[in-house]
């Protein structure tokens, strides 16, 4: 063994030590993927994944290959996953925990490249280490009963609804996020917090928000709940009056694009809301202003009929499904890439796991600078010349910056 190779066998035995601490011996660990060389697993499958789960009060690990899931004890699951680096080529490593990420990746030269990075945005544990529905959700916090039945989440007996289950997990994920970032924002104890729902549908959000934050934050909460259908603003109303919240909410039928804001909203959300009506909340949140944005998108179909089918992106584009996803990925990223220009601090994020909903994306923005700020207006410029099309967001705020458009 020459020189290197000593240097890669020493480098690699501590990395090892060290993701295997990670996996093995941090109550936050979340997951883990492997990338191989050589196929380990089914149909030439070379990537494992791993993730922890509590069953019947025990912790095990979970390998998956493929199509295929073990679960492991800790000891047995070791023995494994340190056979398989030391004895399969390793091509990348992906560790997650609560507090941060480790990416490792072996260089064509033999070299071990590992990159360490705090986590931004608080990560929840509880949520990936169990199969059981006995979580800590946000409205298990406090005495939610009355509030889930008027939602309609549970029976008459308090018995969640079996159809209920995936709104339920999805409005808790997005109730941590919204805790995040008010503590990010930081409210006065006695002024009340001002949230803007756009397109608010049934407004289980609004509601969850309410009930959650003053129960846990002690901080007054008032509402607007917009939506253009009439039924869906007639049932928030009816929801409001069986809470006794009639004063707290103001439940308004209109288009977004045409509503103003009378006050000065702390939080605009918008869960869902269809191709452009997401772009016409996150212009509302600022326009109006708005000190934090909290937007899941939904469908993005406007980029799409932008994109083309020709060009040095071709080989991407003749092809439907894949151009349908890359205008997904693309109308997400310019749309978070103007917040920045719009001087919103912003990230993008899963608020929830996809097998819940593959609606899963976050745009989290909270108002940190000018606008105009060079750097994001640079990358911005740059992303819309490198695939020749301007989006509805862009023109949307074109009057607030016109650096968004073409001259």
């Amino acid at each position: 063994m020459n020189a290197k190779q000593d240097d890669f066998a020493r480098d690699w035995r501590d990395t090892v030590r060290e993701i295997e601490g990670m996996v093995f011996d941090m109550q936050s660990f979340i997951s883990a993927t492997f990338k191989f060389k050589e196929a380990i697993g089914p149909e030439d499958n070379a990537e494992l994944k791993i993730r922890t789960a509590e069953v019947r009060g025990k912790t095990i690990w979970q390998f998956t290959k493929g199509p295929e899931s073990q679960n492991l004890s800790r000891s047995a699951a070791k023995r494994t996953l340190g056979k398989l680096l030391y004895e399969t080529p390793v091509d990348q490593a992906h560790v997650t925990t609560g507090e941060a990420d480790l990416h490792c990746r072996i260089a064509k030269k033999g070299r071990v490249l590992v990159s360490r990075s705090k986590l931004d945005l608080e990560r929840d544990v509880a949520k990936t280490r169990s199969h059981d529905r006995q979580k800590d959700y946000p409205l298990t916090r406090f005495d939610s009963a009355a509030l889930l039945r008027v939602l309609g989440f549970t029976d008459s007996q308090g018995s969640m609804k079996p159809s209920m289950h995936a709104k339920y997990r999805q409005v808790n994920e997005f109730l941590r996020i919204v805790e995040t970032t008010l503590a990010d924002l930081a409210p006065s104890s006695d002024a009340p917090l001002n949230l803007v729902d756009v397109g608010c549908g049934k407004a289980y959000l609004s509601f969850a928000a309410k009930a959650y934050l003053e129960a846990t934050a002690g901080v007054k909460i008032c509402f607007t709940g917009i939506d253009v259908r009439e039924s869906a603003i007639a049932s928030c109303r009816r929801m409001a009056d069986a809470l006794g919240w009639t004063e707290d909410f103001t439940f308004v039928v209109a288009d977004i694009a045409d509503f103003k804001a009378k006050i000065q909203p702390d939080i605009v959300m918008s869960l869902h809301a269809c191709d452009t009506a997401t772009d016409e909340a996150l212009a509302f949140g600022v326009e109006s202003q708005a000190r934090a944005i909290l937007c899941a998108p939904c469908c993005q179909h406007e980029l799409q009929s932008k994109l083309g089918t020709g060009g040095p992106h071709q080989a991407i584009l003749r092809n439907g499904i894949l151009k349908e996803r890359l205008a997904d990925i693309l109308t997400d990223a310019f749309r978070a890439q103007i917040l920045r220009v719009m001087g919103y601090k912003t990230q993008v994020v899963e608020f929830i796991d996809q097998q819940a909903t593959a609606r899963n994306i976050l745009i989290r923005a909270t108002r940190a600078s000018r606008v105009g700020m060079h750097n994001a207006v640079g990358e911005y410029q740059a992303l819309r010349e490198a695939w020749g099309c301007t989006p509805f967001l862009a023109e949307r705020l074109a009057a607030a910056c016109s650096e968004l458009v073409e001259s």
